[in-house]
């Protein structure tokens, strides 16, 4: 049985590679690829995000039971292809250096308003970047704290809170910063690529005020996802289509200037996604079934490496590794499609920077 699976895994392997020879977006898919191959500290930092957020995996008896396995292998990959285009890094532990870059964009706009504004932030704005910089570091101290002390229960319940709460700001900015990076290489400010991660990250912290809100809006999902992390039947789809409902959101945020209204950044988003839909269906179909595949192979993988030895590790690790460039691949490829088709007509809600 285990031989019949292996087989059936290379025939559908092979089946895909002829699939995206010919595919109606294999150009988008490409650049995505050659983005990727350029930019390799970035799969490295998906890898081992990946490998904090390891899942309890199936049992070799249980992934041979196609039957049975195959309605939730498609709903995860639905799940995880709609979750891309909110997230690709995993927030933990990556979400400990929140707290500094939010010091960093403090003094910056504090130093240099107009290069991150048309004028001097108001008291109330300042005050949410002090605010939001204090309140990190302070968390940030818990964080260090708990390594050596148990906490009573109201802290533990404090701590975890803040915790989700920059997790949902640290997967707003790395998004954003992601799309702007994407944006830099399609689009070079000057011939010097190595400072494109700079550029990215300033033109992130010229959008500052989106960001916080996109990261509200991903508290959203996160916190059902912490409410209700074993959704079945219908009610598991709801999460995927929601993603999908504001699939061009956080693109839209990337691509609009920092004085945009985020209401009005929403709209633009939602026009986006209907000007994108018909690339949309066809990169989500091929998606779908690529992650489905990828996640078989790779629970297949660790369950027939056992838990005992340096043999699981490895084995880990070199999933973490090939989940991440495919995510990341895929990921690059949905910020693409939605550039080209969604956001290639100039609008007066979102001017050109």
């Amino acid at each position: 049985m285990l031989q019949t699976t292996v087989l059936a895994l290379l025939g559908l392997s092979a089946g895909l590679a002829l699939h995206f020879r010919w595919h109606p977006l294999r150009r988008e898919f490409s650049d995505a690829w050659d983005f990727l191959r350029l930019r390799q500290p970035l799969v490295l930092l998906v890898a081992g995000a990946l490998l904090f957020h390891s899942e309890p995996g199936r049992s070799v008896t249980e992934l041979e039971d196609w039957q049975e396995l195959w309605p939730n292998l498609l709903r995860e990959a639905c799940a995880g292809t709609a979750q891309l285009f909110h997230e690709l890094v995993p927030p933990w532990p990556l979400v400990l250096a929140l707290p500094l870059l939010l010091v960093l964009l403090t003094v910056r706009v504090w130093r240099w308003p107009y290069r991150y504004g048309e004028r001097v932030p108001v008291p109330e704005q300042k005050l949410v970047l002090i605010g939001l910089s204090a309140t990190g570091l302070l968390w940030l101290g818990i964080e260090a704290a708990a390594w050596r002390t148990v906490y009573p229960e109201w802290l533990e319940t404090i701590k975890l809170a803040a915790r989700t709460v920059f997790a949902a700001l640290t997967t707003a900015g790395v998004q954003v910063w992601l799309v702007r990076l994407v944006v830099a290489w399609e689009a070079p400010p000057d011939t010097d690529a190595d400072g494109d991660a700079i550029t990215a990250l300033e033109a992130t912290f010229a959008r500052w005020q989106s960001v916080v809100l996109l990261g509200a809006f991903n508290l959203l999902w996160m916190a059902w996802t912490i409410w209700r992390p074993h959704d079945e039947g219908a009610v598991a789809w709801l999460l995927p289509e929601f993603w999908l409902l504001f699939a061009a959101l956080p693109v839209a945020v990337a691509v609009a200037n920092g004085r945009t209204a985020f209401w009005q950044t929403g709209a633009v988003a939602l026009k986006a996604l209907r000007r994108a839909l018909p690339a949309l269906a066809g990169y989500l179909i091929s998606a779908v079934a690529v992650l489905m595949l990828a996640r078989y192979a790779a629970e297949m993988a660790q369950a027939l490496g056992g838990v005992d030895g340096w043999l699981p590790w490895l084995v880990r690790g070199v999933s973490a590794l090939a989940l991440a460039m495919l995510r990341g691949w895929l990921c690059l490829a949905a910020i693409l499609i939605m550039l080209r088709h969604g956001f290639s007509r100039p609008s007066p809600a979102l001017p050109a920077r």
